[in-house]
């Protein structure tokens, strides 16, 4: 009996990034990743109390959506996880689409938990210790196709950073709860930009947010 066995998906789980078209040897990432996230969370605040089938839907699939919406084609450029945390959106993604993958979280403890956790996995990310500010002032830093983040701070917080970090034809995938309209209207006082709300699939409030064509009504600000 393999080890990791006991970290596999629930078999709807399982059904659903099949559906995504997420193969079986990315499922098998996610599994050496989960059973990395399942010892380290004793540590450190990674999640809160959760069993492994609420680690399964509510976090890994609830990340696993956004992997159909990056597209057919998605670029060399790929994506920057912005408050990756415990590696929700931006690991899970890595695991199941061999993307280049940066992900940026101040919290240095988080940060050694994240390379550990992609070593396991087998995956190549590039994993930054830095406040968003900071990140950006890198001049190495660049440019993404791909801006994700999810439970990090209100939209008007992270405009900023999305703007720095997204390529002129790149948008963002953002995971909301209920107050998106109330943080859209607050941000839309300051930034333009177009934008689809794009209901979970594991929560009824939930709203994976798609900005695009975004940009700060007055450029000075930044």
């Amino acid at each position: 009996m393999s080890p990791l066995i006991e970290f596999q998906p629930p078999h709807d789980v399982r059904d659903a990034l099949e559906k995504f078209g997420v193969n079986d040897l990315s499922i098998e990432r996610l599994v050496r990743y989960v059973s990395v996230l399942d010892r380290w969370r004793q540590r450190i605040n990674l999640i809160g109390p959760a069993n492994l089938n609420d680690i399964w839907t509510r976090h890994v699939l609830d990340s696993a959506q956004v992997f159909p919406l990056l597209g057919e084609s998605p670029g060399s450029s790929a994506l920057v996880d912005f408050g990756s945390g415990a590696g929700f959106p931006g690991l899970v993604l890595s695991c199941i689409s061999g993307l280049p993958i940066t992900l940026v979280d101040s919290d240095q403890r988080k940060a050694v938990f994240l390379r550990e956790a992609a070593r396991h996995a087998g995956v190549d990310v590039r994993v930054i210790p830095e406040r968003f500010d900071k990140a950006l002032q890198n001049v190495a830093f660049g440019k993404f196709q791909f801006v994700t983040g999810r439970a990090v701070a209100p939209l008007v917080r992270l405009l900023p950073f999305i703007y720095g970090a997204l390529e002129p034809s790149g948008f963002a995938l953002m995971h909301k709860g209920a107050q998106v309209e109330k943080e859209l209207t607050e941000a839309m006082k300051s930034w333009t930009m177009k934008y689809e709300m794009i209901p979970s699939i594991t929560s009824d409030e939930g709203i994976i947010l798609k900005i695009w064509c975004l940009r700060p009504d007055d450029a000075n600000k930044l």
